[in-house]
């Protein structure tokens, strides 16, 4: 049988195999048997390393945010922050925002069960997608929404909402729906070039959205 092994190194085989079986099913799908399996570790190295199935997700949960905030969405803004009056401003800002979505949700050096374990929370209500919630997702949300009506204050927070939706969807489902996209690119990995076509594409119709004179205009 084997031991207990100790270390950050264990600890992340199983949060790393617990990510991989939620982004396919759901965490309320995940037995802590199959985690140790895929991890191919001891089943009890669950209990030694987390306390227990529900700490592992926790973990696991904050695994995801932890990655998405080393560089925050406020970060990405700072530079632009005392030129927001200014049409250049609002248009770098909002660059700058995109860009970040982009550079996350398709990092190479990155799991890609990260942007699904994302899509899988979102779908119901629980303890789990509180922390997504609290720590990603809301902050994301008002910054964005701040910004949209920085640039067109006649929107209300409703319509705020629907163009921050407008701006993300577009990246969010090419990590969804990657396999597909990738297969009809003919590709194992999507291009800087494309990444940036992407970019272009959503600053633009953004642009055009909020009464902004776009930036190649």
């Amino acid at each position: 049988m084997k031991k207990y092994a100790s270390g950050e190194q264990t600890k992340q085989t199983l949060i790393n195999a617990t990510g991989e079986l939620a982004a396919e099913m759901g965490f309320s799908n995940v037995s802590t048997r199959a985690v140790a399996q895929l991890a191919n570790e001891n089943i009890g190295s669950i209990h030694y390393h987390f306390g227990g199935k529900n700490q592992l997700f926790e973990a696991t949960v904050k695994e995801v945010t932890r990655r998405f905030n080393a560089y925050n969405i406020s970060q990405a803004i700072e530079p632009f922050l005392d030129l927001l009056d200014t049409s250049a401003g609002q248009k770098g800002a909002l660059r700058a925002l995109v860009r970040r979505e982009i550079d996350i949700l398709f990092d190479p050096d990155k799991p890609r069960w990260h942007s699904r374990v994302v899509y899988q929370l979102m779908q119901y209500k629980s303890s789990l997608q509180e922390i997504l919630l609290n720590e990603l997702m809301n902050p994301i949300a008002q910054t964005f929404t701040a910004l949209l009506r920085k640039i067109k204050p006649s929107l209300d927070e409703d319509e705020a909402i629907l163009h921050a939706a407008l701006i993300i969807s577009p990246i969010s489902t090419h990590a969804d729906f990657m396999p597909f996209f990738l297969e009809k690119l003919k590709t194992d990995r999507y291009s800087q070039e494309y990444l940036q076509k992407m970019e272009d594409a959503i600053v633009l119709q953004t642009e055009l959205l909020l009464g902004l004179k776009p930036e190649n205009s």
